[in-house]
Order: structure tokens, then sequence, then C-alpha cells
């Protein structure tokens, strides 16, 4: 079975989010190359290209007030371990479609209102590296 398929509360919160993202990237003029892109037994969210850039985005959504504390954010649920598995992704992803543009690592976190309409998409680029990722551990 295809977890992406099941549809939880968090998984249907999640589809809102990168559709939201999604859209969000277009206006940009991001092209869209993969969504729910799935190598290793690791999931990437969203992968997007600018001119510059491929990007490798992890979508997080939550019920919240934008003006949260900055450690209930959604992105301070990228942890050291997803940075690792969605890196992963990204290695595999890289080995079959090579790129001469510069990687970057994106979160976009986005608030929704009870009601499961996006509030507000904060897009952070360049949120972690792959020493971030790797950093030891104290």
């Amino acid at each position: 079975m295809n977890i992406l398929k099941v549809l939880t509360d968090k998984r249907i919160k999640g589809n809102i989010g990168e559709d939201a993202v999604a859209r969000y990237l277009r206006r940009k003029f991001y092209r869209i190359r993969e969504r729910n892109y799935v190598a290793e037994g690791h999931e990437a969210d969203i992968i997007a290209e600018s001119r510059k850039h491929l990007c490798i985005v992890e979508v997080k959504a939550r019920t919240a007030a934008p003006d949260a504390d900055r450690y209930k954010r959604p992105a301070a649920a990228v942890t050291p371990e997803k940075m690792r598995s969605v890196i992963s992704v990204a290695k595999a992803y890289l080995s079959y479609h090579p790129t001469k543009k510069a990687i970057r690592f994106d979160v976009a976190e986005v608030y929704l209102s009870n009601e499961r309409k996006v509030i507000e998409i904060n897009y952070i680029e360049g949120a972690f590296t792959k020493n971030d990722a790797y950093a030891e551990r104290k």
C-alpha cells in the first residue's frame, strides 16, 4: 500500500500544504519537476528548479498562528534526521537527473486555518545544508 494515498488528517493537511507551495513556486517562475518523489525509502515533497537552483523542498503544514514561537514553528520539525532523509532522496534523484545547477534545500511552512484554508506560506530558501544534517551531536 502506498502510504501517500492513505488520507489521514495529517496527510490531508500535507496535501493542502504541498498544493499551495507548488502554486506559490509556479508564481515565482519555478518549474515543478517532481512531487512526492520517493527513493531509497525516503520522500521529497517537491523538487523544483529556478534559473539558478535545483530546490529540494520540505513542506510543513500546520494549523497554527504564523507568529508562533520559533521553536513551535513548522520548520522546527525538520530535524537533522529529516535533513539526512531529504539529502538521501536528493542524491538518488541527482543520480538519475544530473544538473549543473546549485542544489538548495528549502523548507516551506504552511499555516492553515481550522477550516484547512491556507493563511500564510513562509518559504525559507537554503533552510539547511548537508553540514547541518551531519553536524556532530553534542
